[in-house]
């Protein structure tokens, strides 16, 4: 997919990508850098015919830069054009010679699963091979690195040809409130130009209990750009309802102050579904005009003991993962179809593997492409959830801090002052 730039005689209209002050798993990050990489040796300057192919598990991606013109050769509209039709990645932001707003030197692109490992950049009769090139380019580069004219000048990129690979982690942020400061909603992404997870502090939430694991509860309604949490006697609070991210407090909603330890968003009733802990009842609160209401939408077949909720929207069906359940079987892995909740599987239990084996004990959560994630708040481990009828999970992914509660993924709007 390509996001291409408009002629407009004195510049090119451009998607700008926010990026801001993060945190590297556990180290601190100021900034992110721009349009950069690693340039291999600079071919000799003949005319560059150079094959390109990927290998291993790498996909061949390529765009070309378009140039449209009228019957009398006006330029009406130049952009780069995805020419493999793989829509891998996303060409988001191309900076282009002074005055010249159809000669593109600099080009920057973006992906949700995928990263590039290798670009050959072609212009003039120029290439050149970059590898591990982050997510930019640059043809104006320092030595022999960039593209020339014959004239010894920067060359236009006319085309890129990539191989990518699908990414370690999601790009799409997930959130989740974290043992070692549970005072904020964090999120937790992977940057392709680092080449590493980031774990960003998105904002304070007041910390009503001395207890490592509430707030709790975190959904995210990515339609309003609102995350919900609670508190630990089940009072339901949101953020950013303000597009500044400020608090706002609904009371408590659990029949009995019971907490709320695990919840997630739907979007198609917009509520905030959540099982007060210890109880076998699956709820629903909605929130409007400063005031909530809640609705019971089933009795569960299991009493539930802390964990987590997913809902796979393509589905809509939620997944519970659970610490402990009333049956002899323990922790527990079920879904529930919401389209009639009382349709309820037991995908899995402590009967059927430990927490590195199947998705007991999880905080979980769905990524873009609908892979379910399972994390451990024990170890900070990060697994996927490889099938959804056993609960089977894959060797260990990642590692990050560890978060006692997660929240889908989605690319939040806000303001910060």
């Amino acid at each position: 997919m390509t996001d291409p730039g408009k002629y407009e005689g004195d510049g090119i209209d451009r998607r700008t990508l926010l990026k801001g002050t993060a945190t590297l798993a556990g180290a601190g990050l100021i900034g992110v850098p721009m349009l950069s990489g690693s340039a291999a040796a600079k071919p000799n300057r003949t005319p560059c015919h150079r094959d390109f192919t990927c290998s291993g598990d790498g996909t061949y991606v390529k765009f070309e830069f378009v140039i449209e013109e009228d019957d009398e050769g006006n330029v009406l509209d130049c952009y780069f054009e995805e020419e493999t039709d793989t829509g891998l990645l996303e060409i988001t932001d191309w900076e282009h010679k002074p005055g010249e707003p159809c000669e593109p030197i600099a080009v920057e692109w973006d992906s949700d699963t995928h990263v590039a490992t290798t670009v050959l950049a072609f212009g003039g009769r120029d290439c050149e091979l970059v590898e591990d090139p982050g997510t930019s380019y640059n043809a104006d580069g320092d030595g022999d690195a960039g593209l020339d004219t014959p004239s010894g000048q920067t060359a236009a990129i006319s085309n890129l040809q990539f191989c990518v690979e699908e990414a370690p982690f999601p790009a799409c942020p997930f959130y989740g409130t974290t043992r070692s400061d549970p005072t904020a909603i964090n999120s937790i992404q992977y940057d392709a130009g680092l080449g590493a997870i980031v774990e960003t502090s998105i904002g304070d939430i007041p910390d009503d209990f001395a207890d490592s694991n509430y707030p709790n509860g975190v959904a995210f309604d990515d339609a309003s750009d609102v995350w919900y949490f609670a508190e630990k006697n089940g009072a339901l609070k949101t953020m950013n309802e303000d597009g500044a991210l400020g608090i706002e407090e609904y009371g408590v909603i659990t029949p009995a102050n019971e907490s709320i330890a695990g919840a997630a968003f739907r979007d198609d009733t917009a509520e905030y579904l959540f099982i007060p802990n210890g109880t076998n009842r699956l709820m629903a609160a909605s929130i409007a005009g400063g005031s909530v209401t809640t609705r019971d939408v089933v009795t569960l077949n299991w009493s539930v003991g802390l964990g987590d909720l997913a809902i796979n929207r393509a589905e809509d069906v939620l997944y519970v993962s659970t610490t402990s359940s009333d049956t002899v079987v323990g922790a527990l892995f079920f879904s529930v179809d919401l389209q009639d909740p009382t349709v309820q599987t037991l995908i899995a239990s402590e009967a059927d593997g430990d927490r590195t084996e199947v998705a007991i004990k999880s905080q979980i959560a769905f990524d873009a492409d609908e892979t379910l994630w399972a994390h451990n708040a024990g170890t900070g481990e990060w697994r996927t959830v490889t099938d959804l009828t056993t609960g089977a999970l894959s060797d260990v992914v990642a590692t990050t801090r560890e978060y006692t509660d997660l929240a889908r993924c989605g690319f939040a709007e806000y303001s910060q002052a």
